[in-house]
């Protein structure tokens, strides 16, 4: 087994957390992904929900809302019409859009991505129980700390584009126990 340097370990560490939020700021200021209360640029629409809708306020005060994704100059819906188009698309979707949540297909490969970081991060276990059965004691095998960490990371990013702040907080706070513990494994190896 390759032994690696607390080095490594902050490498990997650091880029794991760090490009996934330097993408969704790249998307963000590409105008692909939408902040709160603006429109996407379409064609794309990551978020790619059912519920992803703009509403605006006239200065009237009347309100009315869009569909993200919708080409620029389409019209705005309003009480009864905007009810029945939500309808509409949800019929329209295939089950399995529905079921997920999501709109595309791209929404689709979205969620199998999260269900293959939930996997990996359900994987560790699996790798924690049969290092203690072979050992026949409770161990935890440094492979458990990296299973976490890439497990995590695989559910931060997809908790970012669900725009889940609870999964992702929740993730990103075992982030850290986990490179600690990476950290201490390879700093006691390299002694």
């Amino acid at each position: 087994m390759k032994k690696f340097t607390r080095t490594q370990v902050l490498i990997v560490a650091t880029l794991s957390l760090i490009l996934p939020f330097l993408g969704w700021i790249g998307l963000v200021k590409l105008g692909h992904l939408g902040t709160p209360g603006q429109p996407i640029a379409p064609p794309f629409n990551l978020s790619d929900r059912i519920s992803t809708i703009e509403v605006n306020t006239s200065e009237e005060g009347e309100r009315t809302a869009r569909f993200h994704g919708w080409k620029p100059g389409a019209p705005e819906l309003t009480g009864d019409a905007f009810l029945e188009e939500i309808e509409r698309r949800r019929e329209a979707l295939p089950w399995i859009y529905s079921f997920l949540d999501v709109t595309s297909v791209t929404g689709v490969l979205w969620v199998a991505f999260g269900f293959a970081g939930q996997a990996v991060f359900m994987g560790r276990m699996v790798a924690q129980w049969r290092a203690s059965e072979k050992a026949k004691s409770s161990v935890v095998p440094p492979v458990f700390w990296w299973l976490s960490l890439l497990g995590s990371s695989m559910l931060m990013v997809y908790f970012l584009w669900r725009k889940e702040i609870v999964g992702f907080l929740g993730q990103s706070t075992g982030w850290f126990i986990y490179i600690r513990n990476l950290w201490f494994i390879y700093g006691k190896a390299n002694r």
